[in-house]
């Protein structure tokens, strides 16, 4: 966190010393680095910039308003999960065409503002909400651009709960589903597949289960022969919260999707989250009170913790 920094055992956010930003403002609150953000976002963009690719911030990471405006005025899109999110990312400005709507539960009123925005995809997590948004498209006679988020059955080496690349998650479609689906595809006419997706996890310290997810849609896209706008490699890149955590090497990696990028012949997209926000804030708040216990004193805090 080079934007924040102790100076004299007081804290400082970029210049600010936090103690006059305290005499300013109520604790508890979260304290956001502009600075940091950008550099987090500019050095991602950089890794890739061979690749060129459309980075979809993940709103989920974090909705703050003035974040996601920062974030569109670098460039950034928007990954999200809910028709809340979808809003909230316009009321930033950021561009419809530039928004990704994933998740396994979008419900049909959420799927409607999805369409009447116009947003640039609707990452399909089944064979049901295919469907849904089918029937709902030829209501309004309108051909709706989809992705299918596949399970590419990855295990993303990282904690159990943010693991979503395995077969027995519960996130995106088999890869033979969606292969009996694709073959069925003219039954839906309202429905253009432009778009794969995969996601495998979060805090993701390996490029291995990245490059091994490559290797799969691009076995998949053969098989197929299936002709794609968009490859949406999702996001999960890990941050250091210890000195022993060792972080992907992601100029590395921009090399193995090129290639792959040059082989299917379509866009790329990613959406990063936690790596673009985790060290760009700190929560704030004050000692309320110290509670003499019989082996520890507890340090009682204002915000709730």
């Amino acid at each position: 966190m080079s934007c924040f920094r102790y100076v004299d055992k007081k804290l400082f956010v970029e210049n600010s010393s936090v103690l006059n930003v305290v005499k300013k403002n109520n604790t508890p609150f979260y304290l956001y680095s502009e600075q940091q953000l950008k550099q987090n976002y500019i050095k991602f963009a950089e890794n890739f910039k061979s690749v060129k690719p459309l980075i979809c911030f993940a709103t989920k990471a974090n909705s703050n308003l003035s974040i996601l405006k920062i974030l569109k005025n670098l460039g950034a899109g928007a990954d999200v999960v809910s028709g809340g999110e979808l809003l909230k990312t316009i009321k930033a400005g950021i561009n419809p065409n530039k928004i990704v709507f994933s998740g396994v539960g979008k419900s049909e009123e959420e799927l409607k503002i999805a369409i009447n925005k116009k947003i640039l995809l609707i990452n399909v997590e089944s064979e049901s909400e295919a469907k849904l948004i089918n029937k709902i498209a030829k209501k309004s006679k309108k051909k709706i651009s989809i992705g299918f988020r596949l399970n590419p059955n990855i295990d993303s080496k990282t904690h159990k709960k943010i693991s979503t690349g395995k077969a027995e998650n519960k996130f995106g479609i088999s890869i033979k589903n969606f292969i009996n689906f694709y073959k069925n595809i003219d039954k839906f006419k309202n429905l253009k597949i432009d778009a794969l997706s995969v996601h495998i996890g979060s805090q993701i310290l390996s490029d291995t289960p990245y490059k091994k997810t490559l290797n799969v849609l691009l076995k998949v896209i053969n098989n197929l022969n299936i002709k794609l706008k968009y490859v949406d490699l999702g996001g999960g890149f890990g941050v250091s919260y210890n000195k022993k955590d060792k972080l992907i090497d992601l100029k590395d990696y921009a090399k193995h999707v090129l290639d792959f990028k040059k082989k299917v012949n379509c866009e790329i997209i990613f959406e990063p989250g936690r790596s673009l926000v985790a060290n760009a804030g700190v929560l704030i708040a004050k000692i309320q009170y110290i509670k003499k216990g019989q082996n520890k004193n507890f340090i009682i805090l204002n915000e709730g913790m």
